[in-house]
């Protein structure tokens, strides 16, 4: 017979009444308090007040220890119990566990509903959008809010997934949604795609002659064709800007995209050809980058997410 695993501090209490333990190969016991359990979970406070004759695999003479503690078998890993135990604990003993993964996180989540622990919950909602889960793994974000109801972390996820290409790589997660909630997540960013687009295409059209933009003001370097004689003349190298950035805002919808660096620099290398437009091309094109930025992402919340 394999012998239990001491918890660590502060789930080796010598006062404890109730051991939890894991499912592991190499079980661990966590030795807790009743009262903690109780507090932050209906499902154990039933189980705790029920008579012990009509919960035998709690309390038989099998399921205690040598000093008569009674011993509850966990589904859930050292792991998963460490955290979630982590967080019904006091501060004072018990520091705020860090999810270092979103799987880690996931096994918690799962745990605060199977035993009803509702006041977690909003804890654990702010870490699945913690930025180091939402930036680099939005879809993944996106699948385990839906899956549980989250609904506003889901469609601050789906914003997120606009910064990624539409074909991303299988995530386990997609097994939480459906085909058609698929397809609408992929429909919301084609959508988002084409009305960045739009807005990045059109600002050749929206230039005036007064505008104080190098690319308006310069007539010595080669200028772009005006498409009709009541916009002005702008240069070519701010022209071949607008294009490129409007491919790529179709393919990763968000206004950072607008700053995209390779991009900004390759333009800056064309207008430093000119004298005139070198010695103000880059500060004009980063303001009105940013300026174009905040435009897309106005747009882009107008478009309903799935």
């Amino acid at each position: 017979m394999i012998r239990p695993i001491p918890a660590p501090h502060p789930f080796d209490h010598a006062s404890a009444d109730v051991i939890l333990r894991s499912s592991d190969k190499e079980p661990v016991d966590f030795r807790v308090f009743k009262l903690l359990l109780s507090l932050a979970s209906p499902f154990f406070s039933e189980i705790f007040t029920l008579p012990q004759s009509s919960t035998p695999s709690v309390y038989s003479d099998e399921c205690r220890d040598p000093n008569g503690l009674p011993i509850i078998q966990m589904t859930e890993d050292r792991e998963t119990l460490h955290l979630l135990l982590s967080l019904c604990f006091p501060v004072s003993v018990s520091k705020i566990p860090h999810f270092s993964s979103l799987q880690g996180l996931q096994k918690v989540i799962e745990a605060t509903f199977k035993f009803d622990m509702e006041g977690l919950q909003k804890h654990l909602r702010a870490e699945l959008i913690a930025l180091r889960f939402i930036e680099a793994q939005p879809l993944r974000v996106f699948a385990i809010a839906y899956r549980y109801g989250w609904d506003t972390e889901a469609r601050k996820a789906a914003r997120y997934t606009l910064r990624h290409p539409t074909n991303p790589a299988f995530v386990s997660e997609l097994g939480y949604i459906s085909g058609a909630t698929y397809y609408r997540l992929q429909e919301y960013h084609r959508l988002c795609g084409e009305v960045a687009n739009s807005r990045v295409s059109l600002q050749p059209f929206l230039a005036e002659s007064d505008d104080g933009w190098t690319w308006v003001t310069c007539k010595r370097c080669p200028g772009a064709l005006s498409r009709n004689r009541d916009f002005p003349e702008v240069r070519s190298w701010w022209a071949g800007w607008i294009y490129k950035v409007a491919e790529e805002v179709r393919v990763r919808p968000w206004g950072e995209t607008v700053k995209k660096w390779d991009i900004l620099k390759d333009t800056l290398c064309q207008a430093e050809v000119c004298p005139n437009c070198a010695k103000r091309a880059r500060e004009d094109l980063e303001t009105f980058s940013l300026m174009l930025a905040v435009e897309i992402e106005r747009d882009i919340s107008l478009v309903r997410s799935p």
